[in-house]
């Protein structure tokens, strides 16, 4: 039952993006991004932080494909964005994309 209380805070790391987070489609996982170069996935069913995915500098914002298989984070210190593959939690090659990205969406 929903009481409308917050529940207790779950350490993800240094400086969570302000663009950062996302949910698989399942509703399984959130992805909060982190400036400090990681990506932390928390468990939302024990609300537990899983290992942190480490990708370049500054990840900002982050989007989920709607098949759940793929989370794309945009890494503005380096000006890429990374696919990061959900089954295994690990980053990919990073994609060029232009200076200082911020966001990313899927359409």
């Amino acid at each position: 039952m929903a009481t409308n209380t917050a529940g207790a805070p779950i350490e993800i790391g240094a400086t969570p993006g302000f663009l950062g987070i996302a949910i698989t489609p399942n509703g399984a996982t959130a992805y909060v991004t982190n400036t400090g170069g990681v990506v932390t996935p928390i468990a939302i069913s024990t609300n537990t932080a899983e290992a942190p995915i480490t990708v370049a500098n500054q990840p900002l914002g982050i989007a989920i494909t709607p098949d759940g298989t793929t989370a794309y984070v945009s890494t503005a210190g380096n000006n890429t964005v990374t696919p990061i593959k959900i089954a295994t939690n690990t980053a990919e090659t990073p994609i060029g994309v232009g200076a200082g990205p911020f966001g990313v969406a899927i359409g």
